[in-house]
């Protein structure tokens, strides 16, 4: 944390180098003629500073002397340039106001570019899977969304046209004594370095130290305010008990920031000390000369009106506030990004919208090969290993189905081969090429998850959204609804493929979980038309019955024939037709290790783990009765198989 003193002053320093760097590289044309705007206000004030003293001696001269034309003359001059500084001074105000809102924008493109940078370019999912790193990017991209991050931009220029007028004073004021307003200036701005450290703490608690802490009060107010949980909110009647754990979360995210708040507060008091005895010295002597006729009228006017200006170089309320909180957001940005690898700043915004490569229209894609030679893997949070020295070799072409108990890393395996993660040790390659490292790769994948994202937007953009191919048509989409069992929800779409399927929008509308699935199984029949060469099934069909899930699967491997493909299911009557079957168990070398493999009649000939799980689940599938006949008797007669080898 920072403290007060060198440390301090180097920080604050980098800080604002770096929030000028941002301002520069997010608009540079209007940020030099901001700066020249803030510059000629400055400029402008300190004539008036000046003006406004001659004026009060030109007077002065003019009733000593009776008004006589030359002292008029005078009087009109300096009043005429008085009015000229008082005019202008709002005009030159307003027009770099106007510009700031233009810089404003344009900075917010940059920092969320920025922040969306650090969410979406590491390959993997592991930094946004991290609870401290998601706390503090959560945090940072809320402090860009609040009103003060905003006005802190826009008020960089207002600062700066005070505290070049401040340096203007400074240089009038040294006319007189060299030194004088040096003392001044010099207790000013430590008084301010002592405030921004102050205000730069506590906003450095609120993004850093607290950020998991308000992540989990904001999940609880939402479960306070949203519309979803609702329901079981008030049925059971959580609405007391959730406001306490609010309650309690939020005071506690917001302890070391109070604590800190006040401990700070003493240091600041003792900077105002020593910035009122500075002026007060100062005064004392301007009013010693002014008793002894060293300075006159017009110099005495003119020299307390530029001692009270050197106020511009201590803090400066709630413009500095707003400063500190958008340079604090911006700095712990960059250590975010900085954390994760990539450059300080974004290159430049393109306007440009990439097109991703794709087979030439009515060529279907080639199917890909996966190779994983003695792969390790452990998550970060965990001590042992998920996978211990894993090897499989899928060849192009190959139905695989990958099952096992709860656990085992069905659900990391994929993962593994998306690039989501990156293996402790070992290779994962998809036709020769790391889906870690290289985008192009992991293309060749379409993947659906068991907790596939349910998008709100329309049906078209549902299914076809991984797939940028130009021959991918709503006939494309329609033929990958067809063959996910979805033809029916088409039609009963008001509005068609445009259907928002969402409640919360105008005209939009929910589906049922089973029909949310064939949508999502449809996105990934899509993907074959979109140049994916692999095709993953990772548990998605969770909310349809045994006998649909397996009608779905066979017409899946029916469909996707020739294409590598990946089927993950814990029901093992669903992948008894696929070309090959992995048992992932734990052997004498560790967890996450492939036990069997073979096809289905291999497995149940071989009388182990697989042959055990499968007659498991046929014996709960014949006390289910007449439920699922044509899957109890395929499993029954499997299973009979076995007890009889």
């Amino acid at each position: 944390m920072d403290v007060p003193g060198s440390s301090l002053l180097v920080t604050s320093f980098r800080r604002t180098a770096l929030y000028g760097r941002v301002l520069w590289a997010s608009a540079p044309a209007h940020s030099s003629t901001a700066l020249a705007l803030a510059a000629g206000s400055a400029a402008v004030a300190t004539g008036g500073v000046l003006a406004t003293g001659q004026l009060v001696g030109a007077l002065h001269q003019a009733i000593a002397k009776e008004a006589s034309p030359a002292a008029t003359e005078t009087v009109w001059f300096w009043l005429l340039l008085t009015a000229a500084a008082l005019v202008a001074s709002p005009i030159l105000t307003s027009a770099t106001a106007a510009l700031a809102q233009a810089i404003s924008a344009r900075y917010l493109r940059t920092v969320h570019d920025m922040a969306m940078d650090a969410g979406t370019a590491p390959h993997g999912v592991a930094h946004l899977e991290d609870p401290d790193f998601a706390g503090r990017l959560d945090a940072v991209i809320s402090a860009t969304r609040e009103w003060d991050f905003t006005a802190g931009i826009e008020l960089t220029w207002s600062i700066v046209r005070t505290r070049l007028t401040g340096l203007g004073s400074l240089l009038v004021l040294m006319t007189w004594r060299w030194w004088a307003p040096l003392v001044v200036a010099s207790s000013y701005v430590l008084l301010s370095r002592v405030f921004s450290w102050w205000v730069s703490r506590q906003h450095d608690d609120i993004l850093d130290v607290s950020g998991d802490e308000r992540r989990r009060a904001a999940y609880l107010r939402g479960l306070l305010t949203g519309a979803g949980p609702a329901k079981e909110v008030r049925l059971f009647g959580l609405a007391g008990w959730l406001l306490e754990r609010y309650s309690t979360t939020w005071r506690h995210a917001m302890s070391l920031v109070w604590r800190n708040r006040h401990r700070g507060l003493g240091m600041v008091m003792m900077a105002e000390a020593g910035m009122l005895a500075a002026n007060g010295l100062v005064l004392a002597l301007l009013a010693l000369d002014a008793s002894a006729g060293v300075v006159s009228l017009a110099a005495i006017v003119t020299l307390v009106q530029a001692i009270l200006a050197l106020e511009a170089f201590g803090p400066l309320g709630d413009e500095q506030m707003a400063l500190g909180r958008s340079t604090a957001a911006t700095w712990e940005l960059v250590r975010l990004r900085t954390q994760l690898g990539l450059r300080e700043l974004p290159d430049p915004f393109d306007e440009t919208p990439t097109q991703a490569s794709s087979p030439e229209p009515g060529i279907r894609s080639t199917a890909a090969d996966i190779e994983l030679r003695d792969v390790t893997f452990t998550y970060p949070a965990q001590e042992k290993p998920t996978f211990t020295r894993l090897s499989l070799t899928v060849p192009a072409g190959q139905a695989l189905a990958v099952v096992g108990e709860n656990g085992v890393g069905k659900s990391t395996l994929i993962k593994l081969l998306c690039g989501l993660y990156a293996p402790d040790s070992g290779t994962v390659r998809i036709d020769g090429g790391d889906p870690a490292a290289d985008d192009s790769v992991r293309r060749r994948i379409g993947v659906i998850f068991q907790d596939f994202v349910r998008y709100k937007s329309s049906l078209r953009w549902n299914v076809g959204l991984i797939s940028s191919a130009p021959q991918v048509d709503d006939s494309a989409l329609a033929k990958a609804l067809e063959d996910a069992g979805g033809s029916e929800l088409l039609e009963r779409l008001e509005n068609g493929w445009d259907t928002i399927l969402s409640p919360e929008f105008t005209g939009g509308t929910d589906l049922s979980g089973g029909q949310w699935q064939r949508v999502a199984l449809a996105r990934a029949l899509a993907a074959v038309a979109g140049g994916a060469g692999i095709i993953v099934l990772d548990e998605p069909t969770a909310a349809l019955d045994v006998r649909a899930e397996a009608a779905l699967f066979d017409r899946f491997l029916e469909v996707t024939a020739g294409m590598t493909t990946l089927l993950v299911s814990h029901r093992l009557s669903s992948v008894r037709h696929a070309d090959r079957i992995i048992v992932i168990g734990q052997d004498t070398i560790g967890r996450g290790r492939i036990v069997e493999d073979g096809t289905h009649g291999q497995l149940m000939a071989a009388n182990g783990a697989y042959a055990r799980m499968f007659s498991l689940q046929a014996r709960r599938f014949a006390a289910a009765g007449a439920g699922w006949p044509e899957q109890g008797e395929q499993m029954a007669a499997d299973a009979g198989q076995v007890s009889r080898q």
